[in-house]
This record gives structure tokens, C-alpha cells and sequence, in this order.
């Protein structure tokens, strides 16, 4: 059996946190059906020690007081560090006991191959492996935003990555971030998706009940909700709408705020984290999914877009911006219609266009639900993955 360990920032705590790094748990199931033993090595979060999720076996390592571990695991670490600058001192102490766990895990077991998922920082804790066994490294953007604007982050990589053995993108737009940097241009493989087993034909909402949009994810600037919100009084116009927006984060108290300002707060749901079901029931309910995502402050932006997947797996037709890993996901006037970024009134045309087009609506939702049930279905993801590790194997 392939035994592969498996380098992260953050994975579930619990059976019941489905919330966090969906994809890369599909991955690993789809890998284990494959005959892939897979172990994951991850930081501990408030003291947590090693586990067994969602049938995956995880390590924990150690590497601050208890009440002081939580770099990772509550978002992104980029955007933590964004926030709160002085996080940055952990970093040092979670690279230095990871690589310790890793020299201690590599003594205790055996392993064929190590995938490294966020390599800026955590493929210095895969350095005990360099030239023993394959190493793969994927990159997302949210690191390499980071980078791009940091000239020893720039230098760090460029000597990092030569260390690897394969190198893997989430995206095109990771992609040509990584190739600008370090030269390389890694093949690009998406975020494994799970879609729902049963979906709705898509029906174009005729009838004079109001029309549901819908956004999903965490509430933080890239995600640019607050262009939607600005949006809604222009769409209110003309038909009556109604936006749901699921997720939580560091703008909530603001959003909200600014859908009072704007008047359309008797018509902006704020959902706030949800289960799996009633995620699923939104999807369901909605007429249109709306992803305004933008460049942030620091230059961060969409690396892919799995919420599009997610709408687009229940066949609803999507509306996001022109950004990032986006139009890996979204062609325009095809499987979605996308915009300028920060521009409130193009989010408005373009939900009043498509809600007022039966064929072209229908035509978007057909062609957005066959497009990524294609190209980024969980077994095409696991078949890409581990054609790559066998091949690796293969030439040892």
C-alpha cells in the first residue's frame, strides 16, 4: 500500500467540522479508494493531540501554550497574519517543532511520499525527506500573495522549491504567481469537489415570488460582500429580491451596518455559519449565486472558488468577478457571467440580465453544472493526484 504524509496549516478538529478544507478531504478519501494510506501532519489548535477524522489519521504537533495555538485553523493564516501582525512570532516556533515531529514521525514509520499542501511556510517542515523520497508541492494564492510582495518571501521560495520534486497549483492564476516567482510553472490541479448526489433540472423563476441570491463564505475583504450589498439597491429597483449571505468573519458587525445604511437590511439575510444541511437547502432555494470577489489590501485575491463549484453543482447559474483562479470556473456568457471587480452596478446589470433572459439562464446553468461535473469532479481530481504519485514511484 502507498503510504503518503500529507504537510498542512489547518484540517478538521472534528467528524463534524465539514467546514474546513472540504476539498482536501475528499482528496484523501478518493486516495484512499485508490489503496493510499494516507497521514496527515498538522499544528495543534489549543493543545489538540493526534486523531483519527473522518476515518484520516491526523498527527498533531505542539508548538506553543495551549492558548496561544491557534495561528492556523480559525481562517486563513494569511489572513490572521494580515490582521494581527505580532502573530507572525509563532511562525518560527510552528515550522521548528513541526520539522521535529516529521524527523520523529519518519523515525517511527515509513512513508513513500510526502505531499506538502501550502509549501510557503510548511515545506520547511518536509526538509528532513529532501532526497530520500518524493516530495510533491501544491500552492494555493493566498501564500503567494504573500510572496509576490516580499523580497526574502522571494528568495525563501525560489530556494524552497527547489527542493521538491513535482510541483502543483490550484489554479492558473496560482500558477502564474509561482512561475513569476521561481520560474517553475507548476501543472494545474484543482480543489477536489464532491457533488451532490441528486440535483434539480434547473427552472427559470417565472412566477412573482421574490427572486433568492445567495453568496457563501467567509466574511473577509477579498471576498468583496460588500459590493454585492451596494448592489442591492439598484437590483431592488427593479425586481423584488432577496440575498442570503452564509458565513462568518471579521466584517460581519460592518456588513451589517452598511445594509442598514443602505436600506436593504429587511432584505439581507445574514445566515452566519451553517450546517451542511442548511448550506444545502440554500443552494437548492436559490436563483442565482453571486461571488463579488476582488483584490484585498495586500494584493490577495480568489486562488479558485469552490463556492462557484458548489452552485454550479446544483445547477444554478453564477455571477462573479472577473479575478483570480475565477476564470478557471466561470467563462463568460458560457458557464456564468462574470464582472469587473469593486463595481457594484455591473453585480446589479448582470443579475437583472440573467433574471430577465429565460434562455440565456437556462443555457448558464446547463452549461456551468456539465462544465464542472467534467472538469472538477472529485474522480478526476483523485485520478490527476494519483497518476502523479505512482509516476513519481514509478521512476525511483
Amino acid at each position: 500500500m502507498m503510504r503518503v504524509l500529507h504537510i498542512v496549516t489547518a484540517f478538521p478538529r472534528s467528524d463534524d467540522e465539514h467546514s474546513m478544507t472540504p476539498w482536501l478531504v475528499s482528496l484523501l478519501k478518493g486516495l484512499k479508494k485508490r489503496g493510499v494510506k494516507n497521514i496527515v501532519l498538522a499544528p495543534s489548535y489549543k493543545g489538540l493531540k493526534d486523531q483519527v477524522v473522518q476515518g484520516i489519521s491526523v498527527r498533531r504537533f505542539r508548538y506553543f501554550i495551549k492558548d496561544w495555538e491557534t495561528l492556523t485553523h480559525d481562517e486563513a493564516t494569511p489572513v490572521k497574519l494580515s490582521r494581527k501582525p505580532w502573530y507572525i512570532t509563532l511562525v518560527p516556533f510552528l515550522l521548528f517543532f513541526g520539522r521535529l515531529k516529521m524527523k520523529e514521525l519518519f523515525k517511527l514509520e515509513r512513508f513513500d511520499l510526502v505531499h506538502v499542501h501550502w509549501p510557503i511556510p510548511m515545506a520547511i517542515i518536509a526538509l528532513p525527506a529532501v532526497g530520500k523520497i518524493p516530495i510533491v508541492m501544491k500552492f494555493y494564492s493566498a501564500e503567494m500573495a504573500l510572496v509576490r510582495k516580499n523580497m526574502l518571501l522571494k528568495y525563501f521560495t525560489k530556494w524552497i522549491i527547489k527542493k521538491g520534486n513535482y510541483y502543483i497549483a490550484n489554479s492558473s492564476y496560482t500558477a502564474s504567481l509561482v512561475r513569476d516567482i521561481t520560474g517553475i510553472t507548476p501543472v494545474v490541479i484543482p480543489d477536489a469537489y464532491d457533488f451532490p448526489t441528486e440535483v434539480d433540472k434547473p427552472i427559470f423563476p417565472e412566477t412573482k415570488r421574490p427572486k433568492n441570491l445567495l453568496f457563501v463564505g467567509r466574511l473577509v475583504e477579498r471576498k468583496g460582500v460588500e459590493y454585492l450589498i451596494r448592489a442591492i439597491p439598484y437590483i431592488r429597483k427593479e425586481i423584488d429580491v432577496r440575498l442570503k449571505i452564509i458565513g462568518g468573519g471579521p466584517l460581519l458587525n460592518n456588513l451589517k451596518e452598511l445594509a442598514k445604511q443602505l436600506k436593504v437590511d429587511d432584505i439581507v439575510e445574514f445566515s452566519g455559519v451553517v450546517s451542511n444541511e442548511e448550506k444545502d437547502k440554500a443552494y437548492r432555494e436559490c436563483d442565482l449565486f453571486i461571488l463579488p470577489a476582488c483584490f484585498d489590501k495586500k494584493g490577495d485575491t480568489e486562488g479558485l472558488g469552490v463556492v462557484l463549484l458548489e452552485a454550479l453543482s446544483y445547477g444554478k447559474p453564477v455571477i462573479a468577478s472577473s479575478v483570480g483562479g475565477i476564470v478557471d470556473i466561470v467563462k463568460n456568457g458560457k458557464t456564468g457571467i462574470l464582472v469587473k471587480e469593486k463595481e457594484p452596478k455591473e453585480i446589479a446589470r448582470a443579475v437583472l440580465k440573467l433574471l430577465s433572459d429565460k434562455d440565456l439562464y437556462l443555457k448558464i446553468a446547463e452549461n456551468g453544472y456539465n462544465f464542472v461535473k467534467e472538469n472538477f469532479s472529485i474522480e478526476k481530481i483523485v485520478e490527476q493526484t494519483y497518476e502523479i504519485y505512482k509516476n513519481l514511484l514509478d521512476a525511483i
